[in-house]
């Protein structure tokens, strides 16, 4: 996601480019990868955010959905709200009103009312009206795709396999021969470990997806809770019903599991090729039928996903040798945030440099 938002701006700049990365593979049980976890139906987006960075760039990125659907003609954002329960919620509200927020706190009973939620760890709750809700992930990669083609560049649906310093560059090989680039940006998510000599230092976290059988219901917002009911997952969140591909209307819930072991680069096609860890399956399962208590759910199904976390807490965007910059380490909260998170590692190839008023420091990529 960040590296197709990238590669718009960059395209969009006048500057000669190639996205290349592979499409969703048709049976990811017999791909070998790289796989991505933007392959579904939703991703929570809204502008109160955890810290102000996170506040700032998903503000940014919100601000322009509506441009990149209305040139690509591909919509991918459903403004259904959004709501939260933490413990530092009033702080959510007051960073988030500086980008235009209508974000308020209101209580649980309140909230039982209005959407069916019923939530009573005791922590504050903040309610975040349009344009908070969800975007269809795989929807805005196809927008920032057209629209990298529709700037003349050149687009390759193939995973690079080895990269390769020359006199002029870099020569970059896969499935689709040879290409020479002057300069790499690397927007691989979990995957890309084995193209360069140097490794960022993330933590490729192993989670499990949810996604129960649920008929539309207008009232149900996208959703964040810490302490949930069941405590063997830290926090959870969840997309309301949605459509998938296959016909069928979910729930989509996932979590942090307390208890993980972070997966090695030679695990995570296993990982992919999995049905995900059958004690977070339990506990998503049992913490979305106690907060969502009077919901008739029906056939249940999982799937495995992977979270790419960096030892700051913010994503790496820099230069990480001479030539190659990265945009990693997503966090579990860069899908909505992508097309800034994308604009920022475009910026580090322009004459200005760095375009932002956040500090690039915080975003400095930390090798092992």
């Amino acid at each position: 996601m960040i590296g197709s938002a990238a590669a718009r701006h960059l395209a969009e700049s006048g500057t000669v480019v190639a996205l290349i990365g592979p499409g969703e593979a048709e049976d990811r049980l017999a791909s070998h990868g790289p796989f991505s976890s933007h392959a579904d139906q939703g991703r929570i987006t809204r502008v109160v955010g955890r810290t102000a960075m996170w506040t700032e760039v998903a503000a940014r990125s919100i601000g322009r959905y509506r441009d990149i659907a209305d040139r690509s003609g591909i919509e991918f954002h459903n403004p259904c709200g959004f709501v939260a329960s933490y413990d530092d919620a009033a702080k959510w509200v007051d960073r988030a009103a500086a980008f235009g927020s209508e974000a308020c706190e209101i209580d649980a009973a309140t909230l039982r009312t209005q959407t069916g939620i019923h939530v009573d760890n005791g922590l504050g709750i903040v309610s975040e009206p349009a344009p908070a809700g969800f975007i269809n992930p795989r929807r805005l990669v196809a927008a920032q795709t057209k629209l990298v083609t529709a700037a003349r560049a050149t687009v390759i649906d193939d995973a690079v396999t080895g990269v390769q310093r020359i006199a002029s560059g870099f020569r970059l090989t896969g499935p689709f021969g040879d290409l020479t680039a002057t300069r790499i940006l690397m927007a691989t998510g979990a995957f890309g470990a084995g193209l360069f000599e140097w490794q960022l230092d993330l933590e490729r976290r192993p989670r499990t997806i949810v996604m129960a059988a649920l008929a539309f219901d207008p009232r149900i917002p996208t959703f964040v809770c810490g302490q949930p009911p069941d405590d063997r997952v830290d926090e959870i969140y969840w997309v309301p019903p949605v459509a998938y591909p296959d016909g069928s209307i979910r729930i989509k819930i996932g979590g942090n599991l307390k208890h993980f072991t972070p997966l090695g680069n030679d695990e995570l096609v296993d990982w992919f090729h999995g049905d995900g860890n059958p004690v977070e399956i339990d506990s998503l399962t049992n913490n979305l039928r106690t907060l969502l208590p009077d919901s008739d759910f029906g056939s249940i199904s999982t799937a495995p996903c992977v979270i790419t976390g960096t030892n700051t807490g913010v994503p790496y965007i820099g230069w990480a040798e001479d030539g190659v910059a990265v945009a990693v380490g997503g966090n579990g909260s860069s899908a909505k945030s992508s097309d800034e998170l994308g604009r920022l590692g475009a910026s580090l190839f322009s004459e200005s440099g760095w375009g932002s008023a956040l500090d690039p420091a915080q975003f400095d990529p930390q090798l092992c």
